[in-house]
């Protein structure tokens, strides 16, 4: 039988929790064993929802952890993503949220969901569009969510899913939409490529997350690369339809060329509807006559508020080196860390 240690958590208010973990039983899974609800989502390493900072004692990180997920600097400091580390010894580990969101996360949903759209919009980018159903009768079914989570999605006659933040507003009508990367040996990206087809079922779960908006008397900076585009347009389109207050909106978004480019088209009518929303976008080489930014998206957003003397609530979604460069460029800025959210891609190849 493996030791047992002592796992003392430590909120942001103050208030201590302690349960115990054995050597082969990850801290997430001893904690929610002993009704001490953690925040978490995906309980599978790749979002990062339960992280926490080790200040005392030893421990062992599991397989599933990944860079994407626990940068080198992150793990260095001692941050730790608990469904994914076993202790060695009595530890203290440091959350990043009050006692009181304690169990404040709704468990994730299954249900089926019918394809209603495959379509790839660029170079390298899918669009896919799904429409919830009820498991026993087939029929619609509402998908409660709030602009900015995401979800999984099986891949048909295999045991993998893979997640994707929803780009459609949760006011949409039985639909949800996805903007999915096309990755290099990627089991989603092959399926769309080769047998995604209109009509047949995928199983869903979720929502998940807790990259949404928050309430704030600041501009909002919405900086994406890729199909980071994806959770930043849910917010915009939530905002759109009514939900949230005329304040002060920027969505910086680009792409490497024309070819790889998408939804420029539906951006620039957002930005119609919305006079509160400007619309940055950027291209890395543009084509001639571009009267856009040159470069990229975290460069427009820099270049743009250095020029301002307001410091605004940053949100960030894409991969890794992007949100990074994002970061140090609201450092940059003098932007306190209190006002950036953000959400990393962790790309998976197989």
């Amino acid at each position: 039988m493996s030791s047992e240690h002592s796992i003392t958590a430590r909120f942001e208010d103050g208030v201590e929790l302690t349960f115990s973990c054995g050597e082969g039983e990850n801290i997430l899974a001893a904690a929610m064993r002993q009704d001490v609800r953690l925040l978490c989502q995906c309980r599978k390493a790749y979002c990062g929802s339960c992280k926490a900072l080790c200040t005392e004692g030893d421990y062992h990180l599991g397989k599933l952890i990944n860079v994407q997920v626990l940068p080198p600097n992150e793990e260095e400091d001692g941050v730790v993503v608990t469904c994914d580390t076993f202790p060695r010894s009595e530890m203290m580990l440091e959350f990043p949220y009050t006692s009181d969101r304690l169990g404040s996360m709704k468990p994730a949903a299954e249900c089926s969901a019918r394809v209603v759209v495959v379509e790839q919009i660029s170079s390298v980018v899918y669009r896919f569009v799904i429409a919830p159903l009820d498991t026993a009768t087939g029929a619609s079914l509402p998908f409660n969510f709030v602009a900015g989570q995401y979800v999984e999605i099986g891949i048909p006659d295999t045991d993998k899913a893979r997640a994707f933040s929803i780009s459609t507003a949760p006011s949409a009508a039985g639909e949800l939409e996805f903007l999915i990367r096309l990755i290099p040996g990627g089991a989603f990206s092959h399926y769309l490529k080769t047998r995604a087809s209109v009509g047949e079922s995928v199983a869903l779960r979720g929502p998940m997350g807790e990259f949404v908006l928050r309430p704030s008397p600041r501009p909002r900076a919405l900086v994406g690369g890729s199909t980071g585009l994806a959770p930043l347009l849910s917010m915009l389109r939530d905002v759109a339809s009514g939900n949230r207050g005329q304040d002060e909106y920027h969505l910086f978004f680009g792409m490497q060329d024309p070819a790889s480019m998408f939804f420029e088209a539906e951006l620039r009518a957002l930005a119609k509807t919305m006079p509160n929303l400007t619309v940055h976008l950027a291209l890395m080489d543009p084509p001639d006559g571009w009267d856009g930014f040159v470069g990229n998206s975290v460069a427009a957003f820099a270049a743009y508020f250095a020029a301002r003397a307001d410091k605004p609530d940053v949100y960030l979604c894409g991969p890794g080196p992007m949100v990074d460069a994002a970061i140090a460029a609201c450092q940059r800025l003098a932007i306190p860390d209190a006002q950036i959210y953000r959400e990393e891609f962790v790309a998976s190849g197989s």
